[in-house]
């Protein structure tokens, strides 16, 4: 598969940053205090990899220039550190020598030069060598690969850059939300959203035009105001498929989803919308605070209408997977929102 003109595209760079871009002839892109083109990427397939250098000039590069696996090899230590003391003296090279370099020479020729002047270098661990060639890397080499958008990458890339732009909708979260939906062709879906059409996004694909998406939009907003949804790259069919609907009192068919991403008055919604919910219909609701849910939950079961009324909280934690160095990430996030899901029956 070949990058298009006028398509959105996700680039992941070697710091493991995620940005969304939509690919235009002689559209200039502003990145980790670079400014460049991507029209170079037209005709090419995704899964590539490039480098900007100092110039801002874009050149294609294999895996192993984007991915070094420097901590990865080192499978034994020799050596270490004991004497070896953070006095910021053990590198010759000055601040301004440097910023000389960087003006003038490739980041790996600043990294050669900054391993050659290191005194401390050749006696670090092997461990602490690869580590350090690997900050140097990320701080000096600018490259990424080009990937076709999907629902994970679009989300990871919003939940990185402005989590609350999408409501905090974490990615194990949304997954849960789409599994407790159980969409299929054909169905019917009503929908609320307020995460930036993160949730929409994710029913859309999964629907895939196969059915009727009701979107309740409250006239605040069209899909072209919803950035990660478009950055999906729908085709027509799917497009025509959602339809925006500014009040649910205007919305007079039955549905067999109701689906709720974010912050609403949900017993308004539930007293509003309940009864045209057909038999069988499932209710899921995604909501950053328990005690939301909890009262739904509790209307929910009062109504005698429902069944399999279930609230969960979510936990994601990733993990650094290396030889003898495998362990839980410090920086993981503990908070995911929760989400409710139930039938109705009557």
């Amino acid at each position: 598969m070949l990058i298009e003109k006028d398509i959105w595209v996700n680039l992941e760079d070697n710091r493991g940053e995620l940005r969304l871009f939509k690919i235009g002839q002689g559209k200039k892109y502003n990145w980790r205090k670079h400014k460049f083109e991507l029209s170079i990427l037209i005709g090419k397939p995704y899964y590539t990899f490039y480098k900007i250098d100092h110039e801002d000039k874009i050149s294609q590069v294999d895996q192993s220039y984007f991915s070094p696996n420097d901590e990865e090899q080192v499978e034994e230590i020799t050596k270490t550190n004991k004497e070896i003391f953070d006095r910021n003296e053990s590198q010759k090279l000055k601040e301004d020598d440097i910023y000389q370099l960087k003006q003038q020479e490739e980041g790996e020729d600043i990294i050669k030069k900054l391993i050659e002047n290191s005194e401390t270098f050749e006696k670090k661990t092997e461990y602490s060598q690869a580590k350090y060639l690997k900050r140097k890397k990320e701080k000096y080499l600018f490259c990424f690969i080009v990937k076709p958008t999907t629902i994970e990458n679009v989300q990871k890339t919003w939940y990185k850059d402005n989590p609350a732009r999408i409501n905090y909708f974490r990615e194990d979260t949304l997954a849960i939300f789409m599994q407790f939906a159980g969409i299929n062709q054909k169905a019917n879906i009503l929908m609320f959203d307020n995460s930036y059409g993160m949730g929409l996004a994710a029913v859309a694909e999964r629907l895939d035009g196969e059915g009727i998406l009701s979107l309740i939009s409250h006239g605040k907003h069209t899909l072209r105001d919803l950035v990660p949804f478009q950055s999906m790259n729908f085709n027509e069919e799917i497009i025509k498929s959602i339809q925006l609907v500014e009040s649910y009192d205007q919305f007079l068919e039955s549905y067999s989803h109701l689906l709720i991403c974010g912050e609403f008055n949900l017993k308004e919604i539930f007293e509003k919308v309940n009864d045209k919910l057909t038999n069988g219909g499932v209710v899921v609701v995604f909501s950053s605070f328990l005690e939301k849910l909890g009262e739904l939950a509790e209307l929910m079961n009062k109504s005698q209408k429902y069944t399999q009324v279930v609230l969960v909280d979510t936990f994601l934690r990733y993990h650094q997977v290396l030889l003898n160095r495998t362990h839980p990430r410090v920086d993981m996030d503990a908070y995911g929102g929760y989400v409710l899901q139930a039938y109705k029956i009557e």
